[in-house]
């Protein structure tokens, strides 16, 4: 769970081969963010991935094919906590009785809101903690006295999100952050498995990941 890659938002050909290098890397888990994918279209992706690796991909949306894929988890975006908060609670408790070790994380760009959230998640993002690499202009909101005060409150394990690259995962980890997700750094390279394969080095090497 310490190191979390999220896929590009739109498909691109070949990107399941790449996905495949990402698991045989080791990758532990994979977020699968497709906003403008329909269901059919999310199905379609998934039947693409080898099936041994469904146990570590958590899907953003069209969250009922966690249970048909038997998927790793679930991830309740912004517009699923505020905008359709009771078919979300409803749909995550079916699912979750479904499959009783079923992940469900979220995400957060405010501190205020994040430890007022009452929730049951295994982790959430916080972001955008650093500068980001794929959204030109979207920066760093949070000072460091916050996002420790938010670390040490908050009853979730923070994932810090936004701007993550190899010259950061030191700062995430003596902040005391419970690991990062990869975006940019990894899909905006030319050679993204080797990418990850660098980020993953240093996150060993300073414990991150076992």
């Amino acid at each position: 769970m310490k190191l979390i890659v999220i896929s590009e938002s739109k498909y691109f050909s070949g990107e399941e081969d790449v996905i495949h290098k990402l698991f045989e890397a080791g990758l532990e888990i994979l977020h699968v963010r497709k906003p403008k994918q329909s269901t059919e279209e999310m199905k379609a992706f998934l039947e693409k991935i080898h099936s041994k690796y469904y146990s570590r991909i958590v899907i953003h949306s069209h969250h009922e094919l966690a249970s048909k894929f038997g998927l790793r988890g679930i991830h309740i975006s912004d517009k699923h906590r505020k905008e359709r908060l009771l078919d979300t609670w409803f749909r995550t408790k079916i699912l979750k009785l479904k499959i009783p070790e079923l992940l469900v994380s979220a995400s957060f760009h405010d501190i205020g809101t994040l430890l007022k959230s009452k929730a049951k998640y295994n982790y959430v993002f916080l972001s955008p903690i650093f500068d980001s690499i794929s959204k030109l202009g979207y920066k760093n909101r949070f000072n460091e006295k916050s996002l420790l005060s938010a670390i040490e409150k908050s009853q979730y394990g923070i994932i810090a999100m936004g701007g993550i690259d190899e010259q950061h995962i030191q700062k995430v980890k003596d902040m005391g952050f419970s690991g990062c997700a990869v975006f940019g750094a990894i899909w905006m390279s030319e050679d993204p498995v080797g990418k990850f394969k660098a980020i993953q080095k240093i996150c060993k090497e300073v414990s991150l990941v076992s």
